[in-house]
């Protein structure tokens, strides 16, 4: 089967197809073959044995006329009488002779060879034996009788009535001859029509099991094609895609399976492999180059923050032991500097934070959602200076899918910015709620804050963004970074509504069971449009 191997796809499927429609045409020639030759059977047997029955029984009929008109001519007083009789019975005996001549011209089985030999195969070509002798016996009996008749015709025009009884006499012997030997070929006949219609039979029979014999072939054929293409095309391209399926799942082991044949499924498996031969590679490359990122990264941020360390204790030292001395200006540059370094102390912890999290894959468990944001909101009020926010919390639901640190650490984010930018409001309120949808559990953390322009807030979740500088409200403008890495990372989605000076709202949609949606939420007439400024 090599040369198979070499086929394309698209000459396999026209072989098999070729090989469907010539089965299929063969099928059909085999039917028209069988449909002529039961015409022609149906045809000879409305030509040749109907009619010769038809024949025989009107050359009965014709006997007995002339029979019957021969004894009713003595009856006749008159010479007129009996003239029209006599010439009754010489039209009788014509078309008799007529009758008998066309029977053996034209019904004759002889005269038929496809009948002829259809009662050879049959083995009952006596019947055409019988028949020739039947029509031979009829033939010496019409013209006997004949014979007689013309006697009798000249004795009774000559007067000579004696005479013409003792010749009706023997017409009367020869006509029950001629009747049985008319019989005996209505006979023969008959066994001859039972012949054609045991051919018609066989025919029929031999139709029925070409055809079904060419539905059998036809069947296997369609089942080879079926074995074939599930050989052929459906298996590979299975077992490509299974192992494809576990590449994208990142298990880079996997291997495709050589396929021996040349066609697109052949190509197809070595582009494959090819193509994963190059991600092997790329991926091995950039794990090394990543695992030298981080080298560098915590190398870069342990030399920054041991001299940010010596800058933060020798400012703090500067501010307690030489305040009396230095006037408001060098109190206000070692206050600066102070602040700068503890500021990009935090922005490289930030950073490395995010790295970490960039680095790291989140396994995914059942997380108490309430618990967790309880614990959050006991730890983070109490570091707020001023009048405590109002909080309010109304979730439908208690557990989340997900990593918990990693979650507890949005939570941190989004409260302390919910602190933060609504400590200028009287009083400060912050609402945190949620809803279930058939694929995703919602959270939505609300405040009463300055809130943001919607034409910036795409911008916020981007890494160093801030709307607002440090002296204003502080911060890295890593954290809400950090919210959105991990909500990708969680294969869940982030996105803000707000206005100004009318608060903001943060959503965040985790996966319910594992699976995402892209349908928007019926709470949330924006949220497709928020998603994508996300």
């Amino acid at each position: 089967m090599t040369w198979l191997q070499r086929l394309t796809l698209g000459q396999k499927f026209f072989a098999a197809f070729s090989l469907l429609l010539l089965l299929l045409g063969l099928s059909l020639a085999a039917i028209l073959f069988y449909l002529s030759r039961i015409n022609s059977y149906v045809e000879r047997h409305k030509r040749i044995t109907v009619p010769a029955i038809s024949t025989a029984a009107e050359m009965q009929h014709h006997v007995f006329q002339m029979t019957l008109h021969a004894h009713t001519v003595f009856d006749q007083a008159s010479a007129d009488d009996r003239s029209e009789i006599l010439r009754q019975l010489a039209l009788r005996e014509s078309e008799t002779r007529r009758a008998l001549e066309y029977y053996r011209s034209t019904h004759a089985a002889r005269t038929h060879p496809i009948m002829f030999r259809m009662l050879a195969q049959h083995g009952r070509a006596d019947l055409a034996d019988q028949e020739d002798q039947a029509i031979k016996e009829i033939s010496e009996r019409l013209e006997a009788l004949g014979s007689r008749l013309k006697d009798m015709v000249g004795e009774l025009q000559g007067g000579r009535d004696r005479e013409a009884h003792v010749t009706l006499a023997k017409i009367d012997v020869l006509s029950p001859q001629l009747t049985d030997a008319l019989g005996t070929l209505v006979d023969v006949h008959t066994k001859v029509d039972a012949e054609m219609k045991a051919e018609g039979d066989s025919l029929l029979l031999q139709a029925k099991l070409v055809i079904l014999a060419l539905v059998f072939l036809l069947g296997l054929v369609i089942v080879a094609a079926y074995v074939a293409v599930s050989r052929q095309i459906a298996r590979p391209l299975r077992r490509l895609a299974d192992t494809a399926d576990r590449v994208a799942h990142h298990d880079l082991s996997a291997g495709f399976d050589p396929w021996p044949a040349r066609d697109e499924v052949g190509n197809l498996a070595r582009s494959l492999e090819a193509m994963l031969v190059n991600i092997r590679e790329r991926t091995h490359a950039l794990e090394h180059k990543t695992r030298e990122l981080e080298s560098f990264t915590y190398t870069v941020a342990h030399d920054l923050k041991t001299p940010l360390r010596e800058i933060e204790g020798f400012s703090s030292l500067l501010e307690r032991k030489f305040t009396d001395t230095m006037d408001a200006t060098a109190r206000h540059y070692v206050a600066v500097i102070h602040s700068s370094a503890l500021r990009l102390t935090a922005l490289i912890e930030d950073l490395l934070h995010y790295s970490r999290l960039e680095q790291q894959a989140l396994p995914s468990t059942a997380v108490n959602l309430r618990a967790l944001i309880e614990q959050v909101l006991a730890e983070r009020i109490g570091t707020v200076e001023g009048a405590q926010p109002h909080i309010t919390i109304d979730l439908p639901y208690t557990e989340v899918l997900g990593e918990p640190t990693s979650i507890r650490q949005v939570l941190v984010n989004l409260i302390d910015n919910a602190i933060k930018f609504s400590r200028g409001s009287d009083p400060s309120e912050i609402t945190i709620g949620g809803a279930a949808t058939q694929t995703e559990r919602i959270l939505w953390i609300r405040d009463n804050g300055i809130g943001i322009d919607p034409e910036q807030a795409h911008k916020i979740f981007g890494l160093f963004e801030r709307l607002h500088g440090p002296e204003d409200y502080e911060g890295t403008g890593v954290g809400l970074a950090i919210v959105k890495l991990v909500m990708d990372k969680h294969k869940g989605r982030v996105w803000v509504e707000s206005a100004p000076g009318k608060g903001a709202t943060f959503y965040l949609a985790f996966p319910d069971e594992q699976q995402g949606s892209d349908q928007p939420s019926a709470f949330s007439p924006d949220r497709q449009k928020l998603r994508a400024d996300c």
